[in-house]
């Protein structure tokens, strides 16, 4: 009869609020690891949709002629011709490549039918001595051709810093970029973006990410989610229980 009433007095008030605080902290957890894992399952799954789409024939000036890009195109190959339009370059700012920070140089390029595509030709590194420098690039004068892959515009940043440079009127220097709106400034039948990816002798690099998956981090964070869980429901077993269980 003692040993019975020592191991319900265990089981305090503060015990109870423990188990609860115990419960609801390795259950967020674990639910925590099932989305990332979730995640991991819907990158995969983005990430093969990406690798077929690359695979499909190279998208071609007629394909575009119709002046609409369905949504299914994303991350196809496209080979066009065209003529640069170099008087509306955009250095996006604060971009990053190879772990350097620098400029992602964008320009609009017009095919030979009619509509213009906003190309992100590649990234140019940031000028140590002058911040605000803007470091020329050489662009092709006349008809070429164009190999790259249609993707979505830049990922937008925060805006912050000194307001941007102006030359005539037109903003060089922007921390990020609307396909339609500027389109409606610089008056021109913006079709979609395009990830440049052939050779070029412009300086520029073009280490474009290869894959979009990523799933493997989100993977290690469900791991960390989980092994926190279990942590949690340990060490209340441990101090909570046993540890009592031998001071009885």
């Amino acid at each position: 009869m003692t040993s019975e009433r020592a191991n319900f007095g265990m089981f305090s008030k503060t015990w109870f609020v423990i188990l609860l605080a115990t419960l609801l902290v390795s259950g967020i957890t674990a639910k925590l690891g099932f989305w990332q894992l979730g995640r991991a399952q819907t990158k995969e799954a983005l990430n093969a949709i990406t690798v077929a789409r690359q695979l499909e024939p190279a998208l071609r000036n007629d394909d575009l002629a119709s002046g609409v890009v369905p949504e299914d195109w994303m991350q196809r190959s496209a080979d066009l011709d065209g003529q640069w339009l170099p008087q509306f370059t955009v250095y996006l700012d604060n971009r990053s490549m190879k772990s350097q920070t620098g400029f992602f140089v964008l320009t609009p390029f017009q095919l030979s039918n009619g509509p213009v595509l906003l190309v992100q030709r590649g990234w140019v590194a940031r000028d140590r001595a002058r911040s605000d420098f803007l470091p020329p690039v050489p662009t092709p004068q006349g008809k070429v051709t164009l190999q790259g892959r249609v993707v979505p515009s830049p990922s937008k940043l925060m805006e912050l810093g000194a307001p941007a440079p102006v030359k005539e009127g037109f903003n060089l220097l922007r921390q990020n970029i609307d396909l339609q709106e500027f389109g409606l400034e610089t008056k021109l039948p913006m079709l979609a973006t395009l990830q440049q990816t052939n050779d070029a002798s412009d300086g520029l690099l073009r280490e474009w990410p290869k894959s979009i998956s990523g799933a493997d981090k989100n993977r290690g964070y469900a791991f960390q989610w989980f092994a926190l869980s279990a942590l949690t429901l340990i060490l209340f077993a441990w101090f909570q229980v046993w540890k009592k269980r031998k001071h009885v």
